[in-house]
């Protein structure tokens, strides 16, 4: 009967050791890694800024156009007097300006979204 050396580690105390190395080197890779910017990972934050400050640009034209609308509609309606087809007439012109100011807003916005967004298919 043969009997082994006692001096030999045991097996799992080899594997811990190895295990430990491991570990050890992928902790001084990692240890040196840097960050990296938005340009690396494809997300671009400026871009959502633009988009807002466009949006926003729609919104204070919409607004501006809606108040100029407003008071060229109180002259005129003050212009008609008690004229029943002058005011007729104005308020039908100033549904179709308020019509035409949103469809500009809309207009608007809608190019908003196209920016840097790639190419658009036409």
């Amino acid at each position: 009967m043969f009997v082994g050396t006692r001096n030999r580690p045991p097996s799992h105390v080899i594997k811990r050791g190895l295990l430990l190395l491991a570990l050890l080197a992928a902790s001084l890779t990692l240890i040196q890694c840097t960050q990296v910017g938005d340009g690396l990972t494809g997300v671009n934050v400026d871009l959502f800024r633009r988009k807002d400050e466009c949006l926003a640009k729609c919104q204070d034209d919409f607004k501006a156009r809606n108040q100029a609308e407003d008071i060229l509609n109180a002259q005129n309606l003050a212009a008609c007097g008690a004229n029943a087809t002058c005011i007729a007439t104005e308020n039908a012109r100033h549904l179709a300006a308020q019509n035409d100011s949103k469809a500009q807003r809309e207009a608007c916005m809608n190019a908003c979204h196209q920016q840097g967004g790639g190419i658009v298919a036409q």
